[in-house]
């Protein structure tokens, strides 16, 4: 019997890849395998990829070895014109076949609705599997994108880390590929099946049954000690990825390192020797669980080793925490004038003196009390500070937590120490968010600030590239305005950022962007966060209807979405949305033209005036449900006010009159109509195939 299917096994052996690397290029492996062979038309059955930072591997089962037959119609002349009444092929006949490769005699007849006409079945050649895949694995390898990539010979290949070999089977068929100057590796004798066998006996290869290993050894230990059994999620999961064969060491360290903050043990402990913290009762204890990779070692002198190790870097935590207290954390601030923020931006000095004036500024849209405004002046101020202590210039991810430390140590307030710490909240879209009032306005301004500047100075993300954290930063400020419900106007807030740099000298004259232009820079670009942040709706359309209309309310704009996603089917809904496309259409006719006010001595159809007396008699309580954010009742006083009288407007009154008094006149009733939902509410003309029943 013929074989029809084979497993393959890619595996690309490189330099140890940062651990946070590897489980997204497993991923992006995976899904570009999908969509590759799909688009061969290959069939498969399961994919399954694999990794550590010194390996990625992709296995595929059941790979067909040859592409799908493919076949398409092409379609030439009449049959009339390709042939005459004899039967007989015509020049045009003859002229289609010679075009396409084919004989007169495979000309085909096909009925359609225009009547018959000549056509051919091209086959496309399938290729074999093997040819296939050694023109596609070397664009996969490429496309797997990083957050940080490098060349390391003259090919100009760029990847993560150095590729030091690559190795393909098609069950025991070696696939010679060649990237850059890394060799092909070479396996005989060995089936693709064969080869991911002998892996897992020699290592845990599934990274998903790794972590769960790793993480029930930990918990068993906490268990037996008494510990609690809570376990560094981010931690486990770069350990994951630097492990092949895990092994556990639980150690000890002396007592008299549990005077250092929490934070301090912990970023100490992670950052240098990976290592995870226990705790009783919720308070760290004088022991220490590492993960080794390779079983047979000696465990007694690896917690030795481990043990002497964590003794050096606490006794430098140690030194570093005793000296940063020996000043207040305000003595630290002047110095800010010697840290750069960023290139063209000015010190870091300058700003925390933007953001004492933003977040003043957000404190009074807020109408926040006059002591908590002081609180977050004060905050503000502080803000920064830390970044010149001993402790944040040796652990960076502390930048914040350090600062609520000392400024408690300084004897500051504890609502201004919370909101030093949670204004770098949060740091990813998962991560907690600034509870605080005081550190949630803190958070906004100083992400409004990066944001406006960055993107002042010319910098900009490029496709997943954002060494700046731009995207970052617009979604953690619709994060913490939602959170919060902060009703904050957002242009009049990049208005205020634009303003403070500029009159600060923050921006150097050849900017290329004047503040009209960067103010439209920085909305759109936190209206495309805004648009991947808003819950997915039914149709998809309707979120891009709520952001077409007013964005400057990021709050508001959540209310909307959830509103109308509710009542999407509901019939008034529709009928409100057929008034927006109709009256869309409309006006999308009418470019060129000066529309003004309504000029009710301009209104001569009887029709026309009943249009305008529903708008006269209900524009003010649509108004005013829209003021009320009563979206669903707004929406259904819309729809039921203009729907009826519009449909029998639009089928008996001429809009586009030859008068052009008569035309201007009924263009402003449309406009009006239109501007009276669509302003506040969402552009509804967006959404597809808008019925009615």
């Amino acid at each position: 019997m013929k074989i029809r299917h084979k497993d393959f096994l890619l595996e690309i052996n490189v330099e140890e890849l940062p651990a946070s690397y590897v489980r997204p290029a497993l991923d992006k492996l995976k899904n570009a395998f999908i969509e590759r062979l799909r688009a061969e038309h290959i069939a498969h059955g399961d994919v399954a990829v694999f990794g550590t930072a010194g390996t990625l591997i992709c296995y595929i089962k059941d790979i067909q070895l040859r592409q799908e037959e493919l076949s398409h119609e092409i379609s030439g002349p009449p049959k009339r014109i390709a042939f005459d009444e004899n039967n007989n092929p015509t020049p045009q006949g003859i002229g289609f076949a010679k075009n396409q490769g084919v004989n007169i005699k495979d000309l085909k007849i096909k009925s359609t609705l225009k009547g018959e006409y000549v056509f051919i079945v091209k086959r496309i050649k399938a290729k074999p599997a093997k040819e296939v895949l050694s023109a596609i694995i070397p664009e996969i390898i490429k496309s797997i994108s990083f957050p940080k990539t490098m060349k390391w010979d003259d090919s100009g290949i760029r990847f993560a880390r150095p590729i030091e070999s690559i190795l393909v089977l098609l069950d025991k068929e070696n696939i010679k590929i060649k990237m850059g100057n890394a060799p092909a590796k070479v396996i005989k004798g060995v089936s693709s099946a064969a080869y991911l066998k002998k892996l897992e006996k020699s290592y845990t290869l599934n990274q998903d049954k790794r972590k769960i290993e790793i993480e029930k050894m930990i918990k068993m230990a906490q268990k037996k000690l008494g510990l609690d059994e809570s376990i560094d999620k981010n931690l486990l999961e770069e350990i994951n990825f630097l492990v092949k064969s895990p092994v556990l060491v639980i150690g000890d360290f002396d007592k008299k390192f549990l005077a250092i903050p929490r934070d301090v043990l912990a970023a100490s402990m992670s950052k240098h020797q990976r290592i995870f913290t226990l705790s009783k009762d919720g308070k760290l204890v004088n022991k220490f669980a590492a993960i080794l990779d390779g079983k047979g070692r000696n465990i007694a002198d690896m917690k030795k080793v481990y043990g002497n190790i964590l003794e050096a870097r606490l006794k430098d935590s140690l030194f570093f925490y005793n000296e940063d207290i020996k000043k207040p954390l305000l003595d630290q601030t002047d110095k800010l004038k010697d840290l750069i923020f960023q290139k063209d931006l000015g010190n870091m000095f300058e700003k925390i003196q933007r953001l004492e004036v933003l977040s003043l500024f957000i404190s009074e849209k807020l109408n926040i009390e006059a002591l908590k405004k002081e609180d977050i002046r004060k905050a503000a101020h502080l803000s920064k500070s830390d970044l010149l202590t001993q402790m944040v210039g040796e652990f960076p991810s502390l930048q914040g937590i350090m600062g609520m430390e000392y400024a408690l140590k300084s004897g500051e307030k504890e609502s201004v120490a919370i909101a030093i710490k949670e204004h770098y909240l949060p740091k990813g879209l998962d991560d907690n968010l600034p509870e605080t009032i005081e550190g949630a306005v803190l958070a906004i301004s100083d992400r409004i600030d990066n944001i406006t500047g960055l993107l002042g100075s010319g910098i900009e993300p490029k496709g997943s590239f954002d060494p700046f954290g731009i995207r970052r930063n617009s979604q953690c400020l619709i994060q913490i305005i939602k959170h919060k419900g902060f009703r904050i106007n957002l242009t009049s807030l990049i208005d205020k950022a634009i303003e403070l740099y500029n009159c600060r000298g923050g921006f150097k004259t050849t900017l290329p962007y004047k503040p009209e232009e960067l103010r439209g820079r920085v909305i759109n670009y936190i209206k495309e966060r805004l648009e991947f942040l808003a819950p997915d709706t039914k149709p998809m359309e309707l979120k891009q209807s709520v952001l077409k209309s007013d964005c400057n309310d990021i709050a508001g704009v959540f209310k909307r979405v959830e509103a109308l996603s509710e009542i999407s089917a509901e019939t008034y809904f529709l009928k409100a949305a057929k008034v927006c496309e109709r009256t869309s259409n409309i006006l999308k006719g009418a470019k060129g033209e000066k529309i003004g006010q309504v000029n009710k001595s301009l209104l001569k159809e009887d029709l026309e005036k009943e249009v305008w007396k529903a708008y006269s008699v209900n524009s003010l309580a649509i108004k005013n449900l829209i003021k009320e954010e009563k979206y669903k009742e707004a929406t259904r006083l819309y729809g039921e006010a203009f729907f009826e009288a519009l449909h029998k407007f639009f089928d008996n009154v001429l809009v586009n009159a030859e008068d052009s008094s008569l035309r201007q006149n009924r263009l402003a009733m449309m406009l009006a109509i239109n501007k009276l939902y669509t302003n506040d509410v969402a552009d509804l003309a967006m959404l597809p195939q808008i019925v009615v029943q």
